[in-house]
């Protein structure tokens, strides 16, 4: 079984991973749970094989006494030493863009149009400034695409997640292995988007500048809080922080754009605090009990020393 992030890299990880070694299921947990909660570990467990691609799951070790586990990653992460393999560049201090990179790099497999949708959904724009981009330039000449296209596609991978479609996201890696056209044609995808990116662009435009950052609060069922956040930096150029006030939890994140800053410190303090985080050098996402957004927005802000 092949457990994956809910994203464009989750799901195109997934698909390579198919193309590898022709796995035949895939999983993702509930959407917005970076971690398995009880009801999808008992199901996950039942596998003799466990690949988790794109994701750093605390319960990894837990499932070792269950299954063959395999760890394929590129985030922040420690080493699951059950694990028959895991492989995280990371581990190493060395950043991939997306986890197609790591696969690719791992198991020798031709820089597609998967691995290129991988590093697009990660980076989004900032691909013309990194050393793979000279894969994307390869896809598009050889896919007959642009850069628009590539990241339109990304946009309809990732509508299903931000509406909260778990099945659909599922589906989608099945999709993207019939190649790109089909995602790029797909009707119901595109309503997905048109709904969510009516959403997101309501949402950014209320971020407020606060000098050396920019900050909003804000109240979505859907899962686009990464999304606002992405919005709102890259189109600032500034450090960008959201909470999202969900019915049942609160949701932050944080963006640093053009590398001035690392949210690895920050990934650690939000553990250390006893919440459920993570992220890489230039983003950090972290799930807060109802209610503790603001709180823990002000000590963010302490560390910071902002």
């Amino acid at each position: 079984m092949i457990v994956h992030h809910w994203d464009t890299d989750g799901i195109t990880s997934a698909a390579i991973y198919i193309k590898i070694q022709g796995e035949d299921e895939n999983f993702t947990p509930k959407i917005g749970n970076f971690y398995l909660d009880d009801e999808d570990f008992e199901y996950v467990k039942n596998s003799e094989k466990v690949v988790i691609l794109d994701m750093n799951l605390p319960e990894a070790a837990k499932l070792c006494k269950y299954a063959d586990v395999y760890i394929y990653d590129h985030h922040r992460a420690t080493k699951v030493k059950c694990a028959k393999e895991h492989y995280n560049p990371y581990l190493k201090g060395i950043n991939y863009p997306s986890c197609t990179t790591v696969l690719m790099e791992r198991f020798s497999y031709p820089p597609d149009y998967l691995v290129a949708l991988g590093i697009v959904g990660d980076r989004g724009p900032d691909v013309k400034n990194i050393e793979e981009w000279k894969i994307i330039e390869k896809v598009l000449q050889s896919e007959r695409l642009s850069l628009n296209d590539l990241m339109l596609a990304v946009e309809l991978l990732d509508s299903s997640f931000r509406m909260n479609k778990r099945e659909e996201v599922i589906e989608n890696v099945h999709l993207v292995l019939q190649g790109i056209k089909d995602v790029l044609e797909s009707e119901k995808h595109h309503k997905n988007l048109e709904f969510i990116s009516r959403e997101v662009e309501s949402w950014s435009m209320r971020a407020k500048d606060f000098g050396r950052y920019m900050y909003l609060e804000m109240e979505s069922p859907y899962m686009i809080t990464s999304a606002v956040t992405r919005r709102v930096s890259w189109r600032t150029k500034k450090p960008t922080i959201v909470v999202n006030h969900k019915a049942d939890r609160d949701e932050f994140y944080i963006r640093f754009p053009n590398h001035k800053h690392s949210a690895i410190p920050l990934i650690e303090f939000a553990r250390n605090m006893g919440y459920n985080a993570g992220g890489k050098k230039e983003v950090m996402g972290a799930i807060l009990p109802k209610g503790e957004g603001e709180k823990f927005f002000a000590r963010i802000l302490e560390v910071l020393k902002w």
